[in-house]
């Protein structure tokens, strides 16, 4: 019993909310081969990360500022991707993969894959964060 955590009441009724309202992730999207470099940039490794081979492909991890932060494929081209601060633009929560869009499990709010809002009550997209792609890596920030 002492390794026990305690639970906050915010995180009991944002997880009674996400099941209430359906809003049950995808399968787990977490990045690996990601490094946070001293300038606070994150450098993603694309033969680490699978998911980011197809179009629509998504990896998700947390940068240097602690701020969740998704990778998407958004074409076929080389350079095609698009880093997403996963704060939702209306009040800051975090959004989660649902299907093919993101939602926002506290008011509902939903954005596409490309971060684009498509259900508010946000009224501005999902924030776009600089990338520099190369052959065998994606540096965002």
């Amino acid at each position: 019993m002492e390794n026990q955590k305690e639970v906050s009441r915010r995180a009991v009724l944002c997880g009674l909310a996400v099941l209430t309202l359906g809003l049950v992730p995808d399968k787990a999207i977490a990045a690996t081969g990601v490094r946070v470099l001293a300038n606070g940039k994150v450098d993603v490794t694309l033969s680490r990360n699978p998911a980011l081979r197809k179009v629509g492909g998504v990896v998700q991890f947390t940068n240097g500022a602690g701020q969740e932060i998704a990778l998407v494929r958004t074409g076929k081209a080389a350079n095609a991707y698009r880093a997403l601060n996963l704060s939702c633009t209306h009040e800051g929560q975090t959004v989660v993969k649902s299907g093919s869009k993101w939602v926002c499990p506290e008011h509902r709010a939903e954005f596409g894959i490309n971060g684009d809002v498509k259900i508010g009550p946000a009224k501005r997209n999902l924030e776009s964060i600089p990338v520099r792609v190369t052959k065998t890596k994606v540096t965002v920030g």
